[in-house]
């Protein structure tokens, strides 16, 4: 049974409807993500938010298998739902109802927990504004030949993600955080990626070069879980998630054919946005590059 370490010390991403015999597993494929960094952030706890901390393992997981090892991920989790007394499946987190795509197996590495996850963490991790002190494994240690994954979800809504109901960011906040990352020379290429209500408003403020947005929603849309489960008692996860954790585990014949699996760029966030606008049913993906 897999379960979820924390660290001693410990990409912005926001496709289904083939059959099984349609896709194959790339996990073992050579990887184009040989520079990339990821940050991975569920900013919701409470059992009823379960699906929130499902999204953000399934996107660990999915960076993990496109060749991003726990070194350059930092996963920020406000809540571990694997452990939670009320999870009548210890030590697991499921995406579907069928209870057969599993996203703790194999371990878990969580490096910021609990109280530790805020808006002013996020920041501090991506501009690199912490104490010398900090162990490494909770930094991003990104330089100008870097690309960078933020992927963030929880609950949010006009131009605000919500952290743990009692602290926000504003769509300015992490467009200010973005642009220090490019002063200081710490990516080469950021992809933002968000799950939230109302997400592509959240992106609205970014101006920073080499910079693609990710959204599950446009501005006045809620975004939507795409599986519930009696058994687990909860929604599972968000629609954008699983269909971007598909996309990027498997590869088919609904993927782009000229998509080489990079996570982080225009040509990943062009490849990702084609296939969530074909599957995706519930909420309207969006995209924006600069």
């Amino acid at each position: 049974m897999a379960r979820l370490l924390p660290r001693a010390l410990v990409l912005l991403v926001v496709v289904s409807g083939l059959a099984a015999a349609d896709w194959v597993d790339v996990s073992d494929a050579p990887s184009p993500n040989g520079s990339t960094w990821a940050v991975i952030v569920s900013t919701s706890r409470y059992w009823l938010n379960y699906r929130h901390t499902a999204n953000a393992l399934a996107m660990y997981q999915a960076v993990k298998r496109s060749g991003v090892p726990d070194s350059r991920i930092v996963l920020m989790l406000a809540e571990d739902f694997s452990t939670n007394p009320r999870n009548v499946f210890p030590g697991e987190v499921f995406l579907d109802p069928s209870l057969e795509v599993e996203v703790t197996d194999g371990g878990v590495e969580v490096d910021y927990a609990g109280d530790e996850v805020s808006a002013e963490t996020l920041v501090r991790v991506l501009t690199g504004r912490h104490s010398a002190s900090l162990p490494k494994s909770k930094t991003l240690g990104t330089d100008e030949a870097s690309d960078v994954l933020v992927y963030v979800t929880g609950h949010g809504g006009e131009n605000f993600m919500k952290f743990q109901d009692k602290d926000q960011m504003s769509g300015e906040d992490i467009a200010d955080a973005l642009r220090e990352m490019g002063a200081l020379g710490r990516y080469r290429e950021v992809s933002l990626v968000v799950d939230t209500c109302k997400a592509s408003t959240f992106c609205q403020h970014i101006s920073s070069p080499n910079t693609t947005c990710l959204a599950s929603s446009l501005r006045g849309q809620n975004s939507y879980s795409k599986h519930s489960s009696g058994e687990v008692g909860n929604s599972l996860v968000d629609e954008m998630t699983y269909l971007l954790h598909r996309m990027l585990t498997r590869r088919g014949r609904g993927a782009a054919s000229s998509w080489d699996g990079k996570l982080v760029g225009r040509d990943a966030a062009r490849a990702m946005y084609k296939a969530l606008h074909k599957a995706q049913k519930l909420s309207t993906p969006y995209v924006a590059e600069l």
